[in-house]
């Protein structure tokens, strides 16, 4: 599977950042992507460490990520035998923060009333 971000993608004439944009938007949709998302904040990780410290199973994990690395959202590098992940850039990781506060703001607010 080609993944959104490729680099021959943005050369095409029908290329839409709305589409790509909303593409990107669904690791939002996941708490696990979000988390994997928001873990990866504080540094590299394998696969074998999200699993354990988000208690799941290591193929769930291994989807998420796949999809993540597909849209553009994290990458890769390799150690001998051993595939470390991490945020491909620290907007990513900042807009879901600012999408989070603003949540818990609209909560405060709404909870004031």
């Amino acid at each position: 599977m080609k993944g959104k971000f490729e680099k021959n993608r943005t050369e095409d004439k029908d290329f839409d950042i709305v589409e790509l944009h909303a593409s990107f938007c669904s690791i939002f949709a996941s708490p696990v992507r979000l988390r994997i998302l928001w873990m990866l904040g504080n540094g590299e990780k394998n696969v074998g460490e999200i699993a354990k410290e988000l208690h799941l199973p290591l193929p769930n994990i291994s989807q998420h990520l796949r999809l993540m690395r597909d849209l553009g959202a994290v990458r890769t590098k390799k150690s001998g035998r051993m595939v470390y992940y991490a945020n491909a850039n620290p907007k990513f990781l900042k807009g879901s923060n600012f999408i989070r506060e603003g949540l818990i703001e609209e909560l405060k607010r709404r909870v004031s009333f």
